[in-house]
């Protein structure tokens, strides 16, 4: 009966000891971070300074792409208040941050139960220098935005056109004969064409 209450309490403190290890090992992965993890936000005008810091992900490379998923809404904001006709349906892309915001990084590795964890944290500098790149980055979509939807426009008075030189040059050759379905066709040809110039303009 002691072998059972000893095999027993073995197995009811398992679970505690793997919590105290994983505790010990995520304080002394916080023990050893750079000092500009913890300040999380400090300004030498006009530099401010931001850090973002991620979740725990079972590789390096997820745990950086969180980091820069969570710094896009910080770069999104500096982009707003700089210039207020920027689109809401534009999103500054991570690309962007990680190559001209991102001033340090840090990626942070934890013993787990089931192996190592690793959270990155990355050290944003909004400065006026990078408000012009931001600023830049989107005038330069916009500016593709407008050739595609001018291509876009060109292209469906090009079906229109087309569509009623063909109707005429048919209707011509028949003498009259399928006027209402060559006028039907062209109708439609010229209808979808607005139509997918309207999503693709959406």
């Amino acid at each position: 009966m002691s072998a059972l209450y000893l095999a027993l309490a073995v197995m009811l403190s398992q679970p505690a000891e793997t919590l105290a290890h994983e505790g010990a090992s995520d304080q002394a992965a916080r023990d050893s971070r750079p000092d500009w993890v913890e300040r999380q936000s400090w300004s030498e005008p006009p530099v401010r300074f931001r850090v973002v810091t991620g979740e725990l992900w079972a590789t390096p490379e997820e745990a950086i792409e969180d980091a820069l998923d969570r710094a896009v809404p910080i770069v999104q904001g500096l982009a707003d208040e700089s210039d207020a006709r920027q689109p809401r349906a534009w999103r500054v892309p991570p690309r962007l941050v990680s190559d001209h915001l991102v001033r340090k990084e840090y990626l942070e590795k934890v013993d787990w139960t089931y192996g190592p964890m690793y959270r990155a944290h990355l050290l944003l500098e909004l400065s006026p220098e990078t408000r012009r790149i931001v600023l830049a980055e989107w005038c330069q979509a916009m500016a593709h935005q407008r050739l595609s939807q001018l291509g876009a426009g060109l292209a469906f008075v090009l079906v229109c056109l087309t569509s009623l030189l063909g109707y005429l040059r048919v209707d011509e050759a028949t003498r009259g004969y399928y006027t209402p379905w060559l006028l039907t066709g062209a109708v439609a040809v010229v209808g979808s064409s607005a139509a997918i110039l309207a999503l693709s303009l959406a």
